[in-house]
């Protein structure tokens, strides 16, 4: 097989595209020290209106929402997010218009509720590990409040849902409810950010770099990949917390493929470490950032050093790309051309978005789009994109991992993630 040589690339080659402005006029932001707080009412506002519009265009006569993401969007309302990812106790009626309906038995130890919130209601709760074998009872009675509520309002019979038992679903028919699926109207709502948004994302970026400087800092042969992950969120837990859609960082061998958690395997000197941020920050916005290192002490091989060359490469190509107004499937079919050498390990999208974690939309490689393919779309100004690169060989040992996060523009994308590469791996 022939091997792939990079193309020369500078290694000022970032600096090419324009920081946020929120970066730009606040370099502290760096540093991860300062939780830049959005306008919080503002924010809530715009996200609400958002969601509604989309529950109209798809003519439906509510949400009702579940999944603890989805009722933040919602609300900015959150409790107890991982339980409630697996055992949900809230849930949130979004209408067509005027004022939304809290489920929550934890109510009152909540902060603070937007005025959009019409009424506080204990909740009905359906899963089984708090209503035990009332559970179809319960969902039986939550259908009738639901189809009330529906009634009340008039028009469409068609009430959009995201997760919930089947109990549950089987009660909203038989209460003559059409459900439809929730998670396309949020969505399609939650792609457009706001700046408040845009402001808490760019926080949650720079704690995650923050972190990785943490790790290229303490990163030494002997350390563990669990302990070398810990500073990541160490820094996360210090500046608010938030939570980790997953703990990758592994070295050698296991970047090979990619996508394995960080285990307890020590780091060797030589070995490249990659890290995926997966943190959702403070604000309960993601940064989405990835970056290989090398473990000193040694120099890097001349494969280590093609394989990062390689993905720099991919990576610059995809982000002078992307713009407002073109379509994802244009995007994929003009990003860059991935190597035969490395199709098989290649990531499982070009790009896709970021918001309260991994966002819509996904766009795959062109050759892996069907011909009916449904993802049609177009990017659209202030979309958050992750902008993947993987690279390594099937019968290689290592892989290279790079990922940046930008704001789509008209022009050329503004970037979120400002992490420096490294450049003992680029001479």
């Amino acid at each position: 097989m022939d091997r792939y040589q990079p193309f020369p690339i500078d290694p000022s080659w970032q600096q090419n595209f324009q920081p946020m402005e929120f970066v730009q006029n606040n370099p502290e932001l760096i540093s991860g020290d300062h939780w830049q707080k959005p306008d919080r009412e503002r924010m809530a506002i715009y996200r609400y209106q958002r969601l509604q519009q989309e529950i109209i265009r798809y003519d439906c006569a509510g949400a009702l929402l579940f999944s603890p993401m989805n009722v933040r969007y919602a609300t900015e309302t959150i409790y107890a997010p991982i339980t409630n990812m697996h055992s949900p106790t809230r849930s949130v009626f979004v209408p067509d218009q005027g004022s939304a309906t809290l489920y929550d038995s934890a109510v009152d130890a909540l902060d603070w509720l937007p005025d959009f919130i019409g009424e506080c209601r204990q909740p009905p709760v359906t899963a089984y590990f708090i209503a035990g074998d009332s559970y179809a009872d319960s969902s039986r009675r939550f259908a009738r409040e639901i189809a009330h509520l529906i009634r009340f309002q008039g028009g469409s019979r068609r009430l959009a849902i995201d997760m919930a038992e089947p109990e549950l679903i089987l009660a909203l028919n038989s209460e003559g409810m059409e459900i439809v699926n929730a998670e396309k109207i949020v969505e399609r709502a939650a792609a457009i950010k706001s700046e408040d948004e845009l402001r808490c994302i760019t926080t949650s970026v720079s704690i995650a770099q923050a972190g990785l400087s943490q790790i290229r800092q303490h990163l030494q042969a002997g350390i563990t990949e669990q302990a070398l992950w810990a500073y990541l969120a160490y820094q996360n837990a210090i500046n608010g917390d938030g939570w980790f859609e997953y703990s990758i960082l592994v070295s050698g061998q296991r970047t090979n493929p990619w996508g394995r958690e960080c285990s307890e395997k020590a780091i060797r000197a030589g070995e490249l470490v990659g890290v995926d941020t997966g943190m959702i920050g403070p604000g309960g916005y993601g940064a989405d950032i990835s970056r290989t290192f090398y473990c000193q002490p040694g120099q890097p091989s001349t494969e280590q050093k093609r394989l990062y060359q390689i993905a720099i490469e991919n990576l610059s190509f995809n982000l002078e790309l992307i713009r407002a107004g073109m379509s994802f499937r244009e995007f994929a079919k003009k990003s860059w051309p991935v190597p035969p050498e490395f199709w098989v390990r290649r990531y499982n999208s070009v790009a896709h978005g970021v918001g309260m974690g991994n966002e819509w939309p996904h766009i795959p490689f062109a050759t892996d789009w069907e011909k009916t393919d449904e993802r049609e779309g177009v990017f659209e100004e202030n979309m958050v994109m992750a902008i993947e690169s993987c690279i390594g060989r099937e019968d290689g040992v290592e892989c290279v991992k790079l990922e940046d996060m930008v704001v789509v523009k008209k022009g050329k994308c503004q970037l979120l993630s400002t992490f420096p590469f490294e450049d003992d791996l680029m001479l």
